[in-house]
């Protein structure tokens, strides 16, 4: 599963989450935040971990599919049958069955 859909699915707990630890900052230094307050950071803290996670997924997809585009001597496909990695370098890959011939006389 990716990252995004882990705190898309998790978008509640992370607001609770945020808003406990700014009721527990405001209760260790002294201090009490307003509703709109406590609205605004949570949404903007929750709305940052969303972005981030997105950019982490897709940046790991790209670097992915740029390494997968570098690497062309680990796979090859044939008749819509990929072989990845050692199958490439096996003489089994290479193997051809062919049914023998019949000659009718």
């Amino acid at each position: 599963m990716a990252i995004s859909n882990a705190v898309a699915g998790n978008l509640t707990t992370l607001y609770l989450l945020v808003i406990a630890a700014m009721r527990a900052y405001g209760l260790a230094v002294g201090r009490s935040f307003s509703g709109v307050c406590v609205l605004v950071l949570s949404t903007a803290v929750v709305a940052a971990i969303l972005i981030a996670s997105l950019v982490w997924d897709v940046s790991r997809k790209a670097t992915h599919a740029l390494m997968a585009s570098r690497d062309h001597g680990h796979e090859m496909c044939r008749g819509g049958i990929c072989w990845h990695g050692v199958a490439v370098k096996s003489p089994a890959s290479q193997v051809r069955f062919r049914l023998p011939q019949h000659h009718n006389p």
